[in-house]
């Protein structure tokens, strides 16, 4: 097996970990979507790590389009939360990431020159094939998906963007600065800012300690999937969400019992509708990069 291939199946296996994580952690009353993509936002303050290794503070411009896209990526993150919140982790971060995947792709179109094929058309049919049998598995998250991925989407190719226009540490650095900012401004609103410490106030120190370690979890999933994509193919790379979805069914089927806050739906006809929806994922992620 290539070295990048089992790159990317560890990078899915760390997200899938890291999603159930989440799953258990937002079935608690103290944990709303807004104030967990908050303190997520939080800990991204740690980026200023980056400041030795180059960071400058670019044109005006530069930072309009850094900041919207971590503001962006903010409010994406509430609505991935709210999905996970509502049905299976399985179901709600495999249609929230391979809608995000759909909507980078058509927004490069615009915003990076990239060319759109009649393929593509035909790949985007089959991966919303495979979101339709996912969505009929259990509570609809559609509006989630739907306006989660198109934000994801949009933050994920501004950041390309950002990185054409300076380097890696630039473009990192300041939509992290605007992923930060975009939490702050919410303290403005007093229904946000109550919910936000309640949350704080409201975990014990035992689902704290667990949320560091989703995060820390996370970081290095999505740091491994990128040196894949450097690596490998991306096609291949990104049609591993297959590979997510069912290492969080199988991790779910294994400790549901135990932790019910994770367990899902295993009815048979679920499951047909699960591994069938998974696989046109599979197949029109492929297709869509061939």
């Amino acid at each position: 097996m290539s070295i990048w291939l089992s790159i990317g199946l560890v990078a899915y296996f760390l997200t899938a970990v890291a999603f159930l994580i989440d799953k258990y952690l937002l079935a608690g009353p103290a944990r709303q979507p807004l104030a967990y993509a908050f303190w997520v936002a939080v800990f991204s303050a740690a980026v200023v790590i980056f400041i030795p290794f180059g960071v400058f503070i670019p044109d005006l411009v530069y930072l309009m389009v850094a900041f919207v896209s971590g503001a962006t990526f903010f409010f994406g993150l509430i609505f991935l939360y709210r999905a996970i919140r509502k049905t299976d982790a399985s179901v709600a971060s495999t249609k929230v990431s391979v809608v995000s995947v759909a909507f980078a792709y058509i927004f490069s179109v615009f915003l990076l020159g990239e060319s759109f094929r009649l393929m593509d058309v035909a790949a985007f049919g089959v991966v919303m094939a495979g979101i339709f049998l996912l969505g009929k598995t259990g509570r609809s998250v559609w509006s989630e998906a739907f306006f989660g991925g198109i934000l994801f989407g949009f933050s994920l190719v501004t950041l390309k963007l950002l990185f054409d226009m300076s380097d890696f540490v630039n473009g990192f650095f300041w939509t992290r600065v605007g992923f930060f900012g975009a939490a702050l401004a919410m303290l403005v609103f007093t229904s946000a800012r109550r919910e936000i410490f309640k949350s704080y106030r409201g975990s014990p120190l035992f689902s704290k300690f667990l949320f560091l370690v989703s995060k820390g979890v996370a970081g290095v999933g999505f740091l491994l999937i990128d040196i894949a994509v450097n690596l490998g193919n991306v096609a291949i790379v990104n049609a591993l969400l297959g590979a997510q979805f069912l290492f969080i069914l199988v991790l779910a089927l294994i400790f549901g019992r135990k932790i019910p806050a994770i367990a899902e739906n295993t009815n048979f006809d679920v499951l047909v509708r699960k591994f069938s929806g998974a696989a046109l994922v599979v197949v029109g992620i492929v297709l869509l990069f061939k």
